[in-house]
């Protein structure tokens, strides 16, 4: 009877995350899609894309060189291409129509962020009420809330499994009966996936793996002489382990590397997005804090609000001290300690790490991250403030287990209410805010009647601006391209409609952002040598006036 009240409380809060977080989605009984028509209908049609490429005979495009851009090919490395998670969205697809199997993803990935940090937090041996916060600040925190509109931000469950089994494994090299290649295998193994997601979540956590684990086995009793002693000990698997991993994630790269090479992101481009202390302070609108951190608000790009709460905050900061209190003191006082206690502490030293190495300053700009993007990999990340995966995973994951030390000694129901209490605070901050969304006949509908338009041309160029349904005009230029992208998607028609993170090059960035006087002529002259045959000009908000051109 116990265990079936505890699963309808995890169930009951995950539920409540989930509304809280798709709040738009569900009361509009799915007539409505979070957050907007630019990112968030981009990753859609990756995700989509990727379905027909699959199951489509007749599909005129392959899985990595999408039905747009054309003819410039590879063109999904331009993009994260979601494979890791893209089965779950598969599997959706067999069962129900594109645009609910997109929203089912979503919350799908979303309860699995909270699953997998409050399994985390049981494995630990943490009480429930520390799991269920735990979990539900992984998934449904502010940040988390807001950062949907990247749909390639939400799958994260990968990243607490990685952090899981390097702290086992820190744990297991100082121990007998433990089995640290188990959890060292493991823990490649979950890098991988998260690297196959999402390249800026993969690169942060590799990073912050490889910041932790030093920390950790420092602080652990002969940590170094222990996982020497195992890895001499066990040489070919631990090289099998993580030379196997490594080189399947770096295969996987290899295209990336191939189809970008020579482009990375300057410094220059990253400023914008990069943390200030105001933005570790600044929050999304709505919530209980609105008047405190909105005046930090006002100085930072909305990629940049990360704040949180400041119940978080003030546990992150509690533990930390407590825990250099703790490790200090039985460092000169020569007494033992749990070794809980150092890794709970390298998790929090690893969130100050890369707070620290990402944090802008002074009036000109300066940050540490204009060494530490020269990490293999860095030079592709623009939007620097993502750093808030490795801040809130770790920090978290280390204060949480810290507060579970120090309060097992209480009596179970004074420990209950102390934790209860620690946890409604830190929930109450998380609300109020609610996530940009739009109806799905504001964008569906416009594609599937444009897309009968493309199919007069062999290929098609869609004008990249339309009107929906509300008589709203849609100027934007990235919302416009992405339409036209699925236009061709729905038509099966290629389009030399795009966007990304970059363009196949200069010739084609003057194509899609010629005046309509210029378009035809420079959209000629990106064919040009590339491509003969004909191609349907289509007007979204005149679909009668369609014109076609001959390219020769």
């Amino acid at each position: 009877m116990r265990n079936a009240v505890v699963l309808l409380v995890y169930v009951a809060v995950l539920g409540f995350g989930l509304f809280q977080t798709f709040g738009p989605v569900l009361k509009s009984g799915f007539a409505s899609v979070q957050t907007e028509r630019g990112d968030g209908m981009l990753n859609h049609y990756i995700l989509e894309h990727s379905w027909q490429s699959l199951t489509n005979s007749g599909y005129r495009a392959s899985l990595f060189s999408p039905p747009c851009f054309y003819p410039a090919p590879s063109t999904l490395w331009y993009s994260e291409h979601l494979l890791g998670v893209a089965p779950i969205y598969w599997g959706l697809r067999v069962v129900m129509p594109f645009d609910l199997a997109y929203q089912w993803w979503q919350i799908i990935l979303e309860a699995l962020n909270f699953v997998a940090f409050a399994l985390v937090v049981r494995w630990l041996r943490g009480p429930h009420i520390l799991a269920l916060l735990g979990g539900y600040l992984w998934a449904f925190s502010l940040i988390n809330i807001d950062q949907i509109k990247h749909q390639q931000m939400i799958p994260r469950f990968a990243m607490v499994l990685a952090a899981y089994h390097a702290w086992q494994f820190v744990l297991a090299v100082g121990s007998t009966p433990s089995n640290p290649g188990r959890h060292l295998n493991r823990m490649m193994a979950a890098v991988f996936l998260q690297g196959i997601t999402c390249v800026n979540t993969g690169w942060f956590l590799v990073t912050s793996i490889a910041t932790f684990l030093p920390l950790a086995l420092s602080l652990a009793p002969n940590g170094w002489h222990d996982t020497y002693r195992f890895v001499r000990g066990n040489l070919l698997r631990v090289v099998l382990s993580v030379g196997g991993w490594s080189g399947a994630l770096l295969a996987a790269y290899v295209p990336y590397f191939v189809v970008n090479w020579g482009l990375s992101r300057g410094y220059a481009e990253c400023i914008p997005l990069m943390p200030t202390c105001d933005a570790w302070l600044a929050g999304v609108p709505g919530t209980i804090w609105e008047p405190v951190t909105k005046a930090f608000r006002a100085e930072v790009i909305d990629e940049s609000w990360l704040f949180c709460g400041f119940g978080i905050d003030l546990l992150m900061l509690v533990s930390l001290v407590c825990l250099v209190v703790v490790v200090v003191r039985s460092k000169f006082r020569g007494t033992a300690r749990r070794p809980e206690s150092g890794l709970a502490l390298a998790a929090l030293l690893t969130a100050v790490v890369w707070i620290l190495f990402t944090l802008k300053v002074g009036p000109g700009d300066r940050s540490l991250w204009e060494l530490i993007r020269h990490i293999p990999g860095g030079t592709a990340i623009r939007a620097v403030s993502r750093v808030y995966v490795t801040v809130y995973l770790f920090g978290v994951l280390g204060a949480l287990m810290w507060l579970a030390s120090v309060t097992e000694s209480l009596r179970p129901p004074t420990r209950r209410l102390v934790l209860g209490l620690i946890a409604g605070v830190c929930v109450v901050e998380q609300y109020g805010y609610t996530p940009p969304s739009f109806e799905k006949q504001d964008f569906y509908p416009i594609v599937d009647r444009t897309a009968e338009e493309l199919k007069k041309g062999d290929i098609g160029y869609v004008i990249p601006n339309y009107t929906d349904t509300k008589g709203a005009q849609q100027p934007d230029r990235v919302y416009g391209e992405v339409l036209g992208m699925w236009c061709g998607l729905r038509a099966n028609v290629p389009v030399v409609n795009g966007y990304s993170g970059r363009v196949p090059d200069e010739v084609f960035h003057a194509a899609i952002a010629a005046p309509d006087i210029w378009r035809v002529n420079e959209i000629r002259r990106w064919l040009k040598g590339k491509y003969t045959g004909t191609l349907a000009l289509v007007d979204p908000d005149n679909p009668d006036a369609t014109v076609i051109i001959v390219i020769e």
